[in-house]
Order: structure tokens, then C-alpha cells, then sequence
């Protein structure tokens, strides 16, 4: 595994409010660059991106990773109709809009990747291009879930412990006896040791492992087959492991209506920007570079 540690993340801090909630965000590079908003998913945090936000801002990007919903105690709403994938995606344009950006680059990783593929399709003027980490277009993974066998399999296995129910009432059965139960998923899925100190300590916030989790309970399959196709240049990184097999990732391709390039990363694992955060950089540089 690559070193990874916080004294390497040089980066300055700011806060964005919009939509009746103030998001914390850290940030790299000259606000002047090309701005590339970059979208963690669960279990992360903005500084989950310093390894590829410092990568980018070398290459002159303006590098801007903010606290999702759910997950800052300034930005978690209650209530379930908080948190749907439609206004996660308008977290999106409304991040853009407070910081005066009339077009980004949209990077996410697992959720925060569908919500990229989501604020795209749904705001095409808005994105200059778009890049998922290990979560294929929403219609392409619902469609695998019902004809692929091993996509339901991979599903299912982590619907176990994230699915249905109460996110509160889960959040409080995975966090008993000093957080042992979300310890063993995480490592079950894959995390290196070095953060898992580090993000259950933070989920163990009054709070916010409930509403990271809404994150999942917000997940419709019928909402996810009705997303349309994005049309702007797009790339997938992808590797095969918890969650997703490899028919849903390539079945991608039918939905994006530009150019589209899908790089499978075969040392990784799930969490690829934890664990192989240079086999991110390189395709996602010459993404940008090319669009």
C-alpha cells in the first residue's frame, strides 16, 4: 500500500453554504485553474482526495473536495426526505454556484460517483466532463442487478449490512461495543488499517454515521434506471470487488453519448483512493488533459 499520511495533504479550508446547509470543504491549487469538484462516498471525508487533489493541483487544477450531506454536523439535515439523489446532485450545481463556477469537472467515488453520473445527466451545460470511481451509470448498474447473478450476489452482500432499516437506529447497532460492528465491515471491504482508526472515529460523531448511511437508504433501483445518458467526455475507473462485478461496469458504455473510456484497475480494491491512490492519478490526468 502507498503512504498515505495527513502531514502530505497541504491544502486551506473553506465553507460553502447553499441550499440551507454550510458544507466544509478543503481545497488545492489557484482558484484562477480549471476547477475539478470531487465527491467522496462512504466512508470518507474531503481529505480521503489528498493524494489525487495534490497530483492535480501540480498540473494547475483548482481542486475543491467538499463534506457530503449527511456527514458535517453543519451540513445534516434530519429526516429522511433529506436526502434523496436529487438533491444530492443539486449539492452539486449549488456548490458550483456559491463559489461563482459556471462549469467544473466532476469526480466521485461509490455514491459520491453517482451522484456525478446524476448532476451530469441532469445538468450537461454545467460539467466539463465527468469521472466515476467504481460505480458504474445508474442504469446500467440497476439493468445488471436484474439480469446479472453475480452483480444480485455483490449487492446483496452489502445491502446486509448497509440496507434497509432506520439509518439511526443501524447507525447505533454498528457503532455498540466501540464501533465493532462498522469496524468489520470496513475491513471486511477492504479499508487499509491506516484509516480505519480515523473514519470510525469520525462516524462515531453524535450523528453522522446516521447520516452517512442515508446515503445508501436513498438508493432506488427505480430511480437509478431512469437516469438519462450524460453527454459530456467520461471516464470509469473501476475494479472488481465489493458491490460491483464487471457486467455493470461495462455496461456503462450505451449511456454516455460523448466520448467514454473505461480503465479497469487490477491491483486495487474497493477503496482505490485509500489504497492505490496513483492508479487513480494517471487515467484521471489524461482524462482531464484530454478534455
Amino acid at each position: 500500500m502507498e503512504s498515505f499520511s495527513e502531514a502530505s495533504s497541504v491544502s486551506t479550508t473553506k465553507l460553502i453554504s447553499c441550499n440551507d446547509l454550510v458544507f466544509p470543504m478543503l481545497i488545492w491549487g489557484d482558484s484562477k485553474a480549471r476547477p475539478v469538484l470531487l465527491l467522496h462516498g462512504f466512508p470518507q471525508e474531503p481529505f480521503t482526495w489528498s493524494r489525487v487533489a495534490e497530483a492535480l493541483a501540480q498540473d494547475g487544477v483548482y481542486a475543491l473536495a467538499p463534506s457530503q450531506r449527511g456527514y458535517a454536523a453543519s451540513a445534516r439535515p434530519s429526516g429522511a426526505a433529506a436526502y434523496t439523489f436529487a438533491q444530492f446532485a443539486d449539492d452539486v450545481v449549488g456548490i458550483a454556484d456559491a463559489l461563482g463556477l459556471d462549469k467544473v469537472d466532476l469526480v466521485g467515488f461509490g455514491v459520491g460517483g453517482v451522484q456525478a453520473w446524476m448532476a451530469a445527466a441532469r445538468n450537461p451545460a454545467r460539467v466539463r466532463s465527468l469521472t466515476s470511481i467504481r460505480f458504474p451509470h445508474p442504469a446500467a448498474f440497476a439493468h445488471a442487478l436484474q439480469s446479472n447473478a453475480e452483480q444480485r450476489e455483490k449487492w446483496s452482500r452489502v445491502q446486509q449490512d448497509l440496507g434497509a432499516g432506520n439509518p439511526a437506529e443501524k447507525a447505533a447497532a454498528m457503532l455498540a461495543d466501540d464501533g465493532a460492528g462498522l469496524r468489520r465491515f470496513l475491513m471486511a471491504s477492504g479499508l487499509p488499517e491506516p484509516f480505519l482508526h480515523r473514519y470510525v472515529s469520525r462516524l462515531s460523531e453524535p450523528g453522522a454515521l446516521a447520516g452517512a448511511l442515508s446515503w445508501n437508504q436513498a438508493i432506488s433501483l427505480a430511480e437509478f434506471s431512469k437516469v438519462p445518458a450524460v453527454t459530456v467526455p467520461t471516464l470509469l475507473l473501476w475494479s472488481e470487488g465489493p458491490a460491483l462485478g464487471r457486467a455493470a461496469a461495462e455496461a456503462s458504455r450505451p449511456y454516455v453519448h460523448a466520448t467514454f473510456t473505461d480503465v479497469l484497475v487490477r491491483e486495487g480494491n474497493h477503496f482505490l483512493l485509500e489504497s492505490s491512490p496513483a492508479a487513480v492519478v494517471e487515467p484521471l490526468r489524461r482524462h482531464l488533459r484530454a478534455t
